[in-house]
Formats: structure tokens, sequence, C-alpha cells
């Protein structure tokens, strides 16, 4: 059901906008910026993906991307190879030791986010993950 005034729509922004933020802050200090984060995620889950894709994905510049994937490439956390559908093109994707510093981020926030909902019940994070999924499926759909 869509919230019902501007202003709750405002106000459930606000809350997933720092729901967000605080699950960056985790105990552990992640080895990629969040940038680099959201980048190497993308670059995962499209896997292997042309730096093109990365940026659509993710609604940014293409120079923007190239910056960061030089960046990852440069610290050894992903690899282009060549496009076999197109040999001037390249295509990215995670190296070993990428995914593995991609999931440890991944975990600290999930490790973050446990600890939140520890008094929640099994119940309430169902409905949250169900919501949520729904929430990404629907907002998928509106691109």
């Amino acid at each position: 059901m869509a919230p019902k005034t501007d202003q709750e729509t405002l106000d459930f922004a606000v809350a997933l906008f720092d729901v967000v933020r605080l699950t960056r802050r985790t105990r552990h200090t992640d080895a990629i910026e969040p940038a680099g984060v959201a980048v190497l995620a993308t670059v995962e889950r499209l896997r292997p993906a042309r730096p093109s894709d990365v940026a659509c994905e993710l609604h940014l510049d293409l120079s923007t991307i190239s910056r960061h994937l030089s960046k990852l490439e440069e610290d050894g956390y992903l690899q282009r190879t060549e496009d076999p559908d197109d040999r001037r093109a390249r295509r990215v994707e995670p190296t070993p030791h990428g995914r593995e510093v991609l999931f440890d981020v991944l975990a600290n926030r999930a490790a973050t986010l446990n600890e939140a909902l520890t008094h929640w019940s099994e119940n309430d994070r169902q409905t949250l993950t169900k919501l949520l999924s729904n929430l990404a499926r629907d907002l998928e759909a509106a691109q």
C-alpha cells in the first residue's frame, strides 16, 4: 500500500537512508570505501560486465565508473578480460581476492544488522526481509 501523504513518503525515504548509512557503521574496518563496495558488488552481480553496464546499473557517468574500476583493478579487487562479443571491448569481474573482500564487507554489515535485530521476533525479521525484497523488486520494475 502506498504511503498516504507526501510527508509519509519523505519520512520513509529518510528512514531508509538512515538504515543504509547506519548499516555501514561496523566494528570492523572495511578494506574498500563505500563507493568502491557499490561498484564491486554491482560487478559481482553482473559478472562479467561491461563498464557501461555497471555505469547504467548505478546511474553514474561512465567516466566516474571508469575511475572506480581502475582503482579496484589497481588494488587487485577486479580484473579486465576480453569481451567475447567484441574484441575491442573489455569486461570486468572480481578477482578471487576481490570477492573475498566484498563478502567480508557484506558479512560485517550483516553482523551489524544481526546485532541491531537481536530483540526482534523471527516473524518481524522475516516480514522486514519480505517487504524490503518487494520494495527492491518494485523499484527495479519502476526504472
